[in-house]
């Protein structure tokens, strides 16, 4: 029965450090793209990235 509670919370725990990876990739990769964004007058794609990396930011 320990055993079970002890997998449930191990799983539990990689499935955050899992996500908190993911999202903190995705973060640095939306940066970049703004940054292209930015410098390619590109005003759709930075409002696109930006709002994405808002919503993202949010969740930190």
């Amino acid at each position: 029965m320990i055993f079970a509670v002890y997998a449930l919370a191990i799983d539990k725990y990689i499935e955050v450090v899992w996500e908190t990876a993911v999202r903190k990739y995705r973060i640095s990769e939306l940066r970049t793209l703004i940054d292209q964004a930015l410098d390619e007058r590109d005003e759709e794609s930075f409002y696109r990235y930006s709002t994405e990396l808002k919503r993202l930011r949010k969740g930190e």
